[in-house]
């Protein structure tokens, strides 16, 4: 077996490539928190797993020789594995590259072949999974779902997120989830020399969770969809909606929303924009809901409160750009991580948006 891990400051990455089935049983149990035992394993039999841990959710990229386990199989006595050691409450969304996964979930099996994508609604129930075919290959993401409720929340309102679907809401979507996939993945390699920023793992994390919410059918999304058919919506008022209670009661409603509110959301911004903020961050210190917070820069600013945020990061790496001297070792990449932005392709699309040319002008000049 070979075994290699990696934990930068931002990340946990474990790769390794077995044959023995005790060894894979060991490091399932240990990096993924999978209990699992293997059953009928094939002649050559391999498994390699590369793991990418982010905290709030993780990537694996899994292929072998064929797989056929029982989940959760308990301890040797035949007692169950105790809740401190479970994994937070996740969602868990799998994309086939080669062969045939089957999952068996209390007697529903869901098939994911090559290029298809599914949202395993009752991971927590799943007992078996065989895997087939030439060399299986194939891509896990778990997102913790309390993430993917606060983006929820943020955006639509509607906090109580529950995945009613396996299935892509259509194959464009699916495709979209896929390129997401692989350029967080791509993004969290990072640049040789250059670390992974948590501001880059904060963003691929709340990216990720919106790209799920919009590709898998989903309460939420149910939601939305009942109230603009019915066109009442569920938005309320700017100037009406959410200002937090001075005790910290996120469901007032008597005091109204206004430009000094989203003022006082901007300074924050403006003050903190190295950290990892969330909508409900921004949202905290200017006294309001989330929704409220997102309402009210719609409103007065025409914008959104993360929006604002890349606005801000973006003046920073302009700032810095400008003002490096051409021995300082300075490059575009670095400073564009430092401030969250991962993407190389994106991040120039933004900032020739914002001032006329390539972020590599910009130090050249």
């Amino acid at each position: 077996m070979s075994l290699s891990t990696i934990t930068p400051s931002t990340t946990h990455k474990v790769t390794f490539t077995a044959t023995d089935p005790a060894e894979i049983e060991r490091i399932c149990a240990e990096e993924l928190g999978v209990p699992l035992r293997l059953v009928g394993c094939p002649d050559e039999y391999y498994f390699s797993l590369a793991h990418t841990d982010a905290g709030r959710f993780s990537i694996d990229v899994l292929s072998g020789a064929g797989l056929s386990a029982i989940l959760d199989p308990g301890t040797d006595d035949g007692t169950a594995v105790e809740e401190s050691h479970r994994a937070p409450e996740s969602a868990l969304f799998v994309t086939g590259e080669r062969g045939v996964i089957t999952l068996d979930a209390a007697g529903v099996v869901e098939q994911i072949g090559p290029g298809e994508s599914a949202c395993v609604v009752r991971a927590a129930e799943t007992r078996r999974i065989d895997w087939t075919g030439d060399e299986p290959r194939a891509h896990c993401v778990r997102l913790d779902l309390a993430l993917i409720r606060d983006i929820a929340a943020a955006t639509t309102g509607v906090a109580d997120v529950v995945f009613t679907g396996s299935r892509p809401v259509s194959r464009a979507a699916e495709r979209h989830w896929q390129e997401t996939v692989d350029h967080v993945s791509r993004t969290l390699v990072g640049a040789p020399g250059i670390p992974v920023t948590r501001l880059i793992v904060g963003e691929s994390a709340r990216f990720l969770a919106a790209v799920a919410l919009a590709t898998f059918p989903n309460t939420t999304m149910e939601s939305v969809r009942r109230s603009a058919a019915h066109g009442t919506g569920r938005d309320e008022g700017p100037e009406t909606a959410g200002r937090a209670h001075p005790r910290g009661s996120t469901s007032a409603t008597d005091l109204p929303i206004t430009a000094e509110t989203v003022r006082e959301a901007v300074a924050y911004i403006e003050q903190h924009a190295d950290h990892d903020l969330t909508v409900a961050d921004i949202a905290a210190a200017a006294g309001v809901t989330p929704r409220a917070i997102q309402l009210a820069f719609r409103r007065h600013l025409d914008t959104t409160p993360m929006a604002h945020l890349r606005r801000v990061r973006l003046e920073r790496v302009h700032m810095e750009l400008e003002n490096a001297a051409p021995d300082d070792g300075v490059t575009v990449t670095e400073v564009a991580s430092k401030w969250g932005f991962g993407g190389s392709s994106r991040f120039t699309s933004y900032y020739r948006d914002a001032y006329g040319e390539a972020p590599s002008e910009t130090l050249a000049s």
